[in-house]
């Protein structure tokens, strides 16, 4: 079977997208779900003012990760190589690999446009910041300098255009969130 069910788990910047993905990947189970970290496709900056720059919202190469669900299920590929320092993409290859399954979860700020299922995570900002704050002391990167770009982008989620499948609160526990993930795409008959 070379049908993919593209599962998007989006929200602002620092809500949990990430580990919920993670989770929900265990949940159904890592022979037939992979985690693709959207954000390796994010554009470049192409070297206007930085001022300029992170005064409007982040946008996504698209049509690079619908390439990706173009492959078929089985084969191992991997995401583009991104500085997230220089906010620059090096290669459209070189990321971090993944094997290309059946259940495709797609982390990211703003949802993939042809998801069969979009789920937003949310959490208030102090919270969100406090978290993008310890990951990149962790992690010895600095996202919270790109917080008013996050936030900007994370403002399209309010709009019209995106209808969500669930709305899950960030304060839940992981294993909450992934289970009523896994809940409702069995209700809808996606997974057993």
């Amino acid at each position: 079977m070379n049908d993919k069910i593209i599962i998007s788990i989006c929200g602002a910047g620092g809500a949990g997208k990430s580990s919920l993905a993670k989770k929900v990947v265990h949940t159904l189970g890592t022979d037939i779900s992979a985690r693709v970290p959207t954000d390796y496709y994010l554009k470049s900056y192409s070297g206007e003012p930085f001022e300029e720059f992170i005064s409007t919202p982040f946008r996504y190469d698209w049509e690079l990760l619908k390439k990706v669900f173009q492959i078929p299920i089985g084969i191992i590929t991997e995401t583009p190589d991104y500085d997230f320092v220089k906010l620059t993409r090096l290669d459209k290859t070189g990321g971090k690999p993944f094997t290309v399954s059946r259940y495709m979860v797609i982390d990211s700020i703003l949802p993939y446009p042809e998801s069969n299922f979009i789920f937003r995570i949310e959490a208030p900002a102090d919270l969100r910041l406090k978290n993008i704050k310890e990951r990149d002391k962790a992690q010895k990167t600095n996202s919270a300098r790109n917080w008013e770009k996050m936030e900007l982008t994370a403002s399209e989620l309010n709009s019209r255009k995106y209808k969500y499948d669930l709305v899950l609160n960030g304060f839940n526990e992981l294993d909450e969130n992934a289970e009523k993930i896994f809940e409702y795409l069995r209700r809808k008959g996606v997974v057993d």
